[in-house]
């Protein structure tokens, strides 16, 4: 009978050592999961805000008047103002253009597919791409000429980049440029393309 105890005994280091080994393995677990899952919520917050102004858009050039961003005396555009809530971990948001096509976190702009696209990457996330198959939709960032104040394409076309998280409106504008349908973003990122 004393034998047993004393193997009782000893065993009972091992057995705690056993069970804060499990103890923290689950721990890591949990938050390895909970890391992962705020990851897949912040990117679904940006697709589903990407979601309702793609059919916003749809229903603009669908039925939307275009203004000739050439003559200075044309009327306004249909427009759509939109407000994104976006995650606190978001990186980059853009429209037109992929704005980190090296991955290295330098942001640049310019235009990707005609414009056609939006990315947009979070924290800890992978780049995410939303390809437009209706070639109406043609992203273009504007810039706002104060001698005729109004908006017109920035240089030969680029597209616009959100950084960062929080609230953010845009307004978008269907225009037209030597009989080209675009969507003008009344807005300036204020990042030039590579080599300009």
């Amino acid at each position: 009978m004393r034998k047993f105890d004393t193997f009782a005994t000893e065993m009972i280091p091992i057995r705690l050592i056993i069970s804060i080994i499990v103890m923290a393995a689950i721990a890591m677990m949990i938050a390895v999961g909970y890391q992962n899952l705020s990851i897949i919520l912040a990117e679904n917050q940006v697709r589903n805000e990407c979601s309702a102004l793609e059919a916003e858009l749809y229903t603009m050039v669908g039925s939307g008047i275009t203004r000739d961003v050439d003559d200075i005396g044309a009327s306004d555009g249909t427009m759509r103002t939109h407000t994104f809530t976006l995650p606190d971990s978001l990186i980059y948001l853009s429209f037109g253009v992929d704005p980190d096509t090296n991955n290295d976190g330098k942001l640049n702009t310019g235009l990707t597919e005609n414009g056609s696209v939006i990315f947009y990457r979070v924290s800890e996330g992978s780049k995410q791409v939303i390809w437009f198959q209706d070639n109406r939709i043609k992203f273009r960032e504007g810039l706002y000429n104060l001698t005729y104040n109004k908006w017109v394409i920035n240089g030969k076309g680029q597209g616009l980049i959100i950084t960062g998280g929080g609230k953010t409106t845009l307004t978008f504008e269907l225009v037209e440029k030597n009989n080209v349908q675009y969507i003008l973003i009344l807005a300036n990122d204020n990042i030039e393309p590579v080599g300009s």
